[in-house]
């Protein structure tokens, strides 16, 4: 009977449901032109429910302008249509069981229909962000991602810089470059098609040793010079409370979503002062037996050199990228999947610092400098998401590796005049130094081998009530982070530089990192009569392991809870129009984990002269040194921690869009580098008590006369010393397109606050010393630096678009009211301070009073703390861009202070300042076939 049972049951459901199909609603609705009559294909109808608590619908329509929409219940809804990013209402529709047809006609405004968007545009969701579409990223023509932070308030146009690396840094007024506050670069996260990218394993510091200048990117934020934006459809910075899906980060997060699928053929070619670029890019894409069945591959490619100053070959950059991505979306009777992989290169190489007059020199080259960086990265993704609404909504996986090659190989020609000494010893204990030669070559390889792993899971579930749908998001993500890299390699008998205190240093004996997290998070959207409540909340766990158990922050979970509410209130009139009015605001922890230079730094060594006895003769010649090392690894050191609230309003009116923010973070565990100091011992022995006449070598120790000595040494070590308080306010406004003039004003600014400070005491030696001696003395003072910077700018942006004539022109007058900035007064008077013997003393009027003591006294002249004000200032930037052949071709250009109000002014001193400013100017060509 087991066969008929299930015939039967089989029945029985298809019976149930044909039934629930019976009662559902379909809509269908052809748009046309009401002037030509022509289907309007890809305009997308919307239907909102009037009643209950119904979730919003959508449907694109195909070429022949039909928009169908299914599963609908049956019910009052209201109906927009949505054309080339306007909407048009439609009104209430009453929808009755089965299918009904509707055809609207468009009045087509062709000056507004033929516009596109040339600036961000500011989100509407639970927290402040700004999406950045792909037109407004080709209109701003930029090298790197770190040129589109002009179109976010508080940014403005800097001109195309590589000669360092560009950091992102969130609401910061005026940032300090010092690498004791760079923890908000550290903890702004960079996602590429959602994987994170990171520099946590990065060990490759400066060797800015002879003529080349470098910079190191150790410690602090992604370098974004190496990110290329020709295949990008979008980029969404997040300046608010991100989602607790978002971790290992304190200030924000940007987030580039690039291409998929199409069929065009693109190039693009890019000459400005001090750079080049090519790129080219082609995808493919295939459908199959439905919309929700494709398979899309995209292949692109750009190669940038750029030199900062043409006149120096020895500060240039060079960059290739290259990436392969594949999708493939399909769909069964009650689930939709899709799969993907992706392929990406990256390589940088400045062997191209070489200078003539050094190269080839005299006699032969004196010094040669080669570095390249290369990064592999491959990732796969796979998602499964319900058809209808049910329980279970979807799963996302996503994974990915990469491998980066990052070496830094030099050679130069020392020469110092005369044979110095210098020991190399690694362990504890005496050693003769070695005597190098007063010239010689000299070779050093930095070889760094950063590899990161990386895995996410997340599930979605659907549990509505009968007034609130709920989402419900779960999840987890693991990252690895290892140095492969041989590290610091040179000959200890020959020095790379006399002034080098390191040791050769195997970066593949570090541990790895590993972080794991979980988080926890329920969107609630709610309808209360003409009210509707969106709301956001969860937590998120995150901990980092394998580090060992005399780490503090070894198997530590850090809880960082986050919510949003946004509430729209009810609509109503003002002058005849529709006024809409949002307000939210958001709250909540973030953390981000220290590096591994931070949790692994370089052992210190301490070497102490105790006899030299550099005699005419060399065969009698010798220096003993006594060496100590120390480990100046924090044990302590924890996670920065930032907390951040902020309270928005929102406002459309006729199609004119305000948005105001006010912020508030405070980050007071960031990470710096702190002075410690240690008492040594070690004997100095009287050279004069050798007898030369009876030495046929080095004189031994043994029988010369010493005395006892003790010095302070000082060292530095990682802390969470640094604190970090930003406030302040954002604005942004969008005015609807003016027709008689064919422009939109946007208008963005901020005022932003930031205050660093140092909170924890710390040893500092005084700047001088009497008698020009080792100074025997340590001071430990309560502050010893910050900085108060303050800013304030607008933006006014003029959009002038002329679809008939395909040219798009842009004038911005950016505007700085004020920079304003203070050092923070530091403590004059030691609270304390160590002697030779790390003997802790109080210091009193006494000890100022004291002669030598009282070199631990700081100046404190108020004019060192006095607030400096830089007074207005407007550039005027201008950007064209002017479509041709069918809009095949397009032709850019673009002039940064083309014209600009910098008046000279005198400081509160008397002093006078005059300020020039230098226009910059680039175009470009766009081919899309």
């Amino acid at each position: 009977m087991k066969p008929y049972t299930l015939l039967l049951l089989g029945l029985l459901l298809a019976s149930a449901a044909e039934a629930q199909t019976t009662d559902e609603a379909r809509l269908e609705v052809t748009v046309t032109d009401a002037a030509s009559g022509e289907a309007l294909g890809y305009a997308v109808c919307s239907l909102r429910p009037k009643e209950g608590t119904g979730k919003e619908r959508a449907a694109a329509a195909d070429a022949r302008g039909v928009c169908l929409l299914e599963g609908l219940k049956p019910g009052r809804f209201e109906l927009r249509l949505l054309y080339m990013g306007h909407v048009f209402l439609q009104g209430e529709l009453q929808l009755p069981a089965g299918l009904t047809r509707r055809r609207i006609r468009l009045d087509i405004d062709p000056v507004a229909i033929g516009e596109v968007l040339v600036t961000a545009a500011e989100s509407k969701g639970p927290t402040s962000s700004s999406k950045i579409g792909r037109e407004a990223i080709a209109h701003i023509q930029p090298s790197s991602i770190a040129d589109l932070m002009e179109l976010i308030p508080g940014g403005r146009a800097t001109d195309p810089s590589f000669g360092a690396p560009q950091e992102i840094r969130l609401r910061e007024a005026d940032p300090s470059s010092s690498a004791n506050y760079a923890t908000s670069a550290l903890g702004t996260q960079i996602q590429v098609d959602g994987i994170p990218i990171s520099n946590d394993a990065n060990l490759q510091y400066s060797t800015s040793y002879g003529s080349i200048q470098e910079y190191a990117n150790v410690n602090r934020g992604v370098d974004t010079r190496a990110i290329s934006t020709d295949d990008i459809e979008s980029v969404e910075i997040v300046r608010g409370i991100p989602s607790v899906e978002y971790g290992d980060l304190t200030s924000g997060l940007v987030k580039v979503k690039r291409r998929e699928g199409g069929r065009d053929l693109t190039a693009r070619f890019k000459a400005d002062m001090s750079s080049k670029l090519f790129s080219v890019g082609k995808g493919f894409e295939r459908k199959g037996g439905g919309d929700a069945e494709r398979t899309t591959l995209n292949i692109n490619a750009d190669y940038l050199t750029a030199a900062s100053d043409p006149r120096n070959p020895r500060q240039s950059y060079q960059r290739l990228t290259g990436s392969v991505r594949f999708g493939r979306h399909w769909q069964g009777s009650a689930y939709r999947y899709s799969a993907g992989g992706s392929l990406d290169y990256t390589g940088s190489f400045d062997n191209k610092k070489s200078d003539q007059d050094l190269d080839n020199g005299l006699g032969g080259p004196v010094e040669r400098y080669k570095s390249n960086y290369n990064r592999t990265q491959f990732a796969a993704t796979f998602a499964v998401e319900a058809r209808h609404r049910q329980f279970f909504h979807s799963l996302d996986l996503t994974a990915s590796f990469s491998a980066e090659f990052d070496r830094i190989d030099r050679w130069r020609f020392v020469e110092t005049g005369s044979d110095f000494a210098k020991t190399w010893g690694t362990e504890p204990g005496e050693y003769d130094a070695v005597i190098i030669p007063a010239s010689y070559d000299a070779t050093l390889l930095v070889d760094g081998k950063p590899f990161y792993g990386y895995a996410k899971a997340v599930a979605t579930f659907n549990a509505d009530t009968e007034r609130s749908r709920n989402t419900l998001r779960v999840g987890a993500d693991w990252s690895m982070d290892k140095n492969y890299g041989r590290g610091l390699v040179f000959d200890v008998a020959r020095p790379f530089s006399p002034q080098m205190d390191s040791r050769p240093r195997a970066y593949d004996a570090i541990p790895a990192l590993h972080k794991l997290s979980f988080f926890l998070e329920d969107a609630t959207t709610l309808a209360l009569g003409d009210f509707r409540v969106e709301a956001t909340g969860g937590v998120r766990a995150a901990s980092m392991f394998n580090l060992g158990r005399r780490y503090t922050i070894q198997g530590k979970f850090y809880f960082d809870p986050r919510a949003n509410v946004v509430v729209a209130l009810p609509r109503f009139h003002v002058a005849g129009r529709n006024l809409t009015l949002r307000l939210g605001g958001g709250v909540g922890w973030h953390t981000k984990f220290p590096t591994m230079d931070s949790l692994y730094p370089d052992t210190e060594y301490f070497d102490f002269t105790q006899l030299n006895y550099w005699p005419a003769n060399p065969a009698l010649r010798r220096i003993n040194l006594r060496l100590y090392t120390l480990d100046p690894t924090n044990y302590d050191l924890r996670a920065a921690r930032n907390f951040k609230w902020e309270v928005r309003l929102d406002a459309d009116w006729n199609d004119n869009q305000l948005s105001v923010t006010y912020f508030r973070e405070d980050m007071t565990s960031g990470f710096r580098t702190t002075s410690d100091y240690r008492s040594f011992t070690f004997r100095d022995y009287d050279e004069t008590a050798i007898d030369m006449e009876q030495l046929d070598g080095p004189p031994s120790l043994d029988g010369i006369p010493y005395t006892e000595e003790t010095r302070l040494g000082g060292y530095s070590r990682s802390t969470n010393g640094s604190r970090t308080e930003k406030s302040g306010i954002e604005f942004a406004f969008t005015s609807q397109r003016i027709r008689a003039i064919a422009t939109r004003v946007t208008v963005t600014g901020a005022y932003f606050r930031t205050n660093y400070s140092n909170m924890h005491p710390e040893y500092l030696l005084p700047t001088s010393a009497p008698g020009g001696q080792t100074y025997p003395y340590v001071g430990y003072y309560f502050s010893t630096d910050g900085y108060l910077r303050e800013m304030c700018n607008t933006n006014f942006l003029l959009d002038t678009q002329i679809p008939r004539l395909k040219l798009i022109l842009s004038t911005s007058f950016q505007c700085m009211w004020f920079l304003g900035s203070r050092n923070t007064p530091v403590s004059a008077w030691p609270i304390s301070y160590l002697d030779e013997d790390l003997v802790s003393h109080p210091f009193t009027a006494e000890s100022a009073a004291d002669g030598l003591l009282s070199a631990l006294v700081r100046d404190s002249d108020p004019t060192l703390w006095r607030y400096v004000t830089t007074p207005f200032s407007m550039n005027v930037n201008l950007k064209i861009t002017k479509k041709l052949y069918r809009d095949k071709m397009a032709v850019a250009l673009f002039v940064n202070k083309l014209l600009d109000y910098t008046p000279d002014y005198h400081t509160s001193d008397g002093r006078h300042i005059r300020r020039e400013v230098t226009p910059y100017f680039g175009m470009e060509l766009n081919i899309k076939l």
